[in-house]
């Protein structure tokens, strides 16, 4: 059977559940509202004479607020809330958010604005990742699950940074705060009108299992679990803060420019990360259908060695005039080491962790996206600042990524 063709594409959809069809139509509307607001408000700010560092504290103040969130949120999905209601919650506080950007002119809104902004992400994501194991029937592994939904949040992210490149090239750029109001809008009325009648067996089957598991005498300690995933976590405290970087650093390096590659203007450096995230869309699913049944060693290992391609060639290319023809090539093992680590990770820790401590190792392992988010930029700001160029910043995180590859054999 031919995967790619139309008809094949739909057959391979409609095997999926119609919940976990809403699910993924919800996250690709979140993605696209959230890809411009993420990828191009470094360069809204930016433009309005932020630092690097300024910009990047309000990285890690929205990295701060979801910390905080998260924690809640996988306690409160342990408990029996509805990953639903926490979705909700969380498009409302987006929106806040995103009036607050659209309006925002000097230092202290800013840093109000990223504040909701990663309230409602840590909101959002442990809810949006356990939604997709609580949809799946026996006949679907949550590993294609997983793999759709990264899909999805590819191709949503593309087209949001898309819009927003369209919109900086109309002089337009806060644009992106519109269209994730509007993305919010429509998010609910899935989770209002669709996904609330189709509450069906997989999740019941789930909470049942939970009640089972919490009924059972073995008593166990509830560090042990989250011990055995401490290789995984890791790894995905470093490539999340890989991501934390390409999305809001990179911009940053691009539009400064490096030791001899010219800076770029707002609009070449909105197009290469749109070329970027469309590479990431087009890749996604293919690398994840293809890697499935890879042991997670060899998959991690792959990823690391990916990222570290990547980096070496984006140090390169601050020493070119051309510079930007690396960035180019540099964005493949990128978006190839993204695609492996984004669908498996997330099978990963559910695979790893008990059915009763789901909400919380989810919650764990998107905590590791929190805390990248909170020191990362921060401290890459404080770097490019000093130095005015990100060449030290790519060769550190290249380090990084060799002391790194022996811990992948750790990972079940």
């Amino acid at each position: 059977m031919n995967l790619f063709s139309t008809s094949s594409l739909r057959n391979y959809w409609e095997r999926f559940p119609i919940s976990l069809r809403l699910i993924i139509k919800a996250r690709l509307w979140t993605a696209i509202g959230a890809g411009g607001v993420l990828y191009l408000s470094p360069i809204i700010f930016n433009s309005l004479g932020f630092t690097a560092e300024q910009i990047g504290s309000g990285i890690s103040a929205a990295a701060f607020s979801g910390i905080t969130t998260r924690l809640g949120t996988g306690y409160l999905l342990d408990k029996k809330f509805g990953y639903r209601n926490a979705i909700k919650v969380a498009c409302l506080i987006a929106i806040l958010s995103d009036f607050i950007f659209f309006y925002s002119q000097n230092y202290l809104a800013y840093l109000c604005g990223q504040f909701f902004l990663g309230g409602a992400a840590g909101i959002y994501w442990p809810s949006a990742e356990l939604a997709i194991p609580l949809n799946c029937n026996s006949k679907i592994k949550s590993s294609e699950g997983y793999s759709l939904a990264r899909s999805a949040d590819a191709i949503g992210v593309t087209i949001g940074v898309l819009l927003g490149t369209l919109g900086t090239y109309c002089e337009y750029t806060r644009i992106i705060y519109l269209i994730d109001i509007l993305c919010m809008f429509y998010i609910l009325n899935i989770i209002l009108n669709k996904l609330s009648i189709n509450k069906t067996g997989p999740e019941l089957k789930l909470r049942e299992d939970i009640t089972l598991k919490c009924k059972e005498p073995k008593k166990k300690s509830n560090l042990k679990w989250a011990i055995k995933l401490s290789p995984l976590l890791l790894i995905t405290l470093f490539v999340t803060g890989v991501m934390s970087l390409l999305q809001s650093i990179l911009p940053l390096d691009l539009a400064k420019g490096g030791i001899i590659r010219p800076p770029f203007i707002e609009q070449r450096v909105a197009t290469l990360l749109t070329i970027k995230l469309i590479l990431l869309a087009i890749s996604q699913w293919p690398v994840g259908y293809i890697l499935r049944n890879k042991n997670s060693p060899f998959k991690f290992k792959l990823c690391l060695i990916s990222i570290l391609i990547g980096c070496i060639l984006l140090s390169l290319s601050t020493f070119l005039v051309d510079g930007y023809l690396l960035i180019l090539i540099a964005f493949i093992p990128l978006t190839f080491s993204l695609c492996i680590f984004l669908p498996s990770a997330s099978d990963a820790i559910i695979k790893s962790s008990p059915i009763k401590y789901r909400g919380s190792a989810i919650a764990l392992y998107s905590q590791c996206f929190g805390i990248s988010s909170l020191t990362v930029p921060w401290m890459a700001g404080k770097l490019i600042d000093y130095f005015d160029t990100g060449f030290q910043l790519w060769l550190i995180v290249s380090l990084i990524c060799i002391s790194l590859l022996p811990i992948c054999k750790n990972i079940k």
